[in-house]
């Protein structure tokens, strides 16, 4: 029986979605996922004939300003690092395309899948929590199979706005929800919080216009919200995230150092065309990069790489509904204090957001 492969490319997509939860090895390296998101690149490569690029333009002309201005900077610093950035941007936009050029019935059953998929791993990922899996390297916060906490809640906060899109059952939604709240509650991450606020606001105008809905919405809130202190009190969070998050109130101007938020003003001469993405000792101490995509995209890439970044998002943006936008806006929000745009789970929910506004009336 002959193989079928836009099937086979399918389940790698899915799979690897799937395991973007685990974080095998080392920070920055390759993982699971990205083994088989890449199998899906070759599999989709021999199918396509092909591509489309008309929702991709901007985003293409991005990458070749950012491969313009990483090379550039390899050759001036000579660090190779700008190249390995180069790379992840080049996989992302691959990913991306191979999304969006999907035919009919295979976007059909992304969506359809992703339904249970997502569900599915916000589940498993109590369940890895419950039986004392996972892990504490920031100790109290808890960032399960990933590589940081803050890494957890964007993937937590990405999966709850593509499931509350994709899933049209209010019970389902509110499950995915608490759940959602729950564990990024557990990674103690302040700006997926205040995220998670975002989407709450797009969750409650998907049903605006039902008073019934939403009461039951806000009596079942009010009771999970209830239950997960309870829960948080007994195991002795609710300590840690009050504690945490008034230090965070009290360390404003020494966190946005350490983030790399001060690069902006200390070095403007690189805000127009961008300092590269690479050599983060040059403006670090710590050698870290700035953790922030916008600020980060600022810095790296100038006003002019910010522009094309954003306006290729705003294409999306335009073709949501107002409900929708707002659960869109919750991500990109939690953009500002985390850099996240490497993450497969960034650019999923890219392409989720745009293939569900093209075809919603056919699906």
């Amino acid at each position: 029986m002959a193989i079928n492969l836009s099937k086979v490319g399918l389940f790698f997509i899915l799979l690897g979605y799937f395991l973007s939860q685990f974080y095998i090895f080392s920070s920055g390296l390759p993982q699971p996922s990205h083994i088989f998101i890449i199998l899906s690149f070759l599999l989709f490569g021999i199918l396509y004939n092909k591509i489309n690029i008309s929702e991709s333009r901007n985003l293409i002309i991005f990458v070749v300003y950012v491969t313009f201005v990483n090379v550039f900077f390899t050759f001036l610093v000579g660090d190779l690092s700008y190249i390995i950035s180069t790379i992840y941007w080049f996989f992302n936009l691959i990913l991306f395309l191979v999304l969006v050029n999907l035919n009919f019935l295979s976007i059909k059953k992304l969506l359809y899948y992703l339904k249970f998929i997502i569900p599915l791993s916000l589940i498993l990922n109590i369940i890895i929590w419950v039986v004392g899996l996972g892990r504490y390297d920031f100790n109290p916060r808890y960032n399960g199979y990933f590589n940081d906490p803050n890494q957890m809640a964007f993937w937590v906060l990405c999966s709850c706005a593509m499931g509350l899109i994709l899933i049209n059952n209010l019970k389902v939604k509110i499950i995915i929800y608490s759940l959602s709240f729950f564990l990024i509650l557990l990674t103690m991450s302040r700006s997926a919080t205040l995220g998670f606020i975002i989407l709450t606001f797009g969750l409650v105008f998907q049903h605006k216009s039902r008073l019934d809905l939403k009461i039951i919405f806000s009596l079942i809130s009010l009771l999970t919200v209830i239950t997960l202190f309870f829960i948080l009190l007994n195991f002795g969070f609710l300590d840690n995230i009050v504690t945490r998050f008034s230090q965070g109130i009290e360390s404003n101007d020494q966190q946005a150092s350490d983030r790399g938020f001060t690069n902006l003003i200390d070095y403007p001469q690189y805000l127009l065309f961008g300092a590269g993405q690479g050599a983060y000792y040059l403006f670090s101490s710590s050698n870290h990069e700035i953790h922030s995509t916008w600020f980060g995209i600022l810095f790296y890439y100038g006003i002019i790489g910010l522009f094309l970044f954003v306006s290729f998002l705003f294409n999306i943006f335009r073709k949501l509904n107002f409900a929708e936008k707002i659960i869109f806006l919750s991500p990109m929000f939690y953009g500002f204090f985390t850099y996240n745009a490497r993450t497969l789970v960034f650019w999923f929910l890219v392409a989720i957001f745009l293939l569900y506004s093209k075809y919603r009336e056919q699906l």
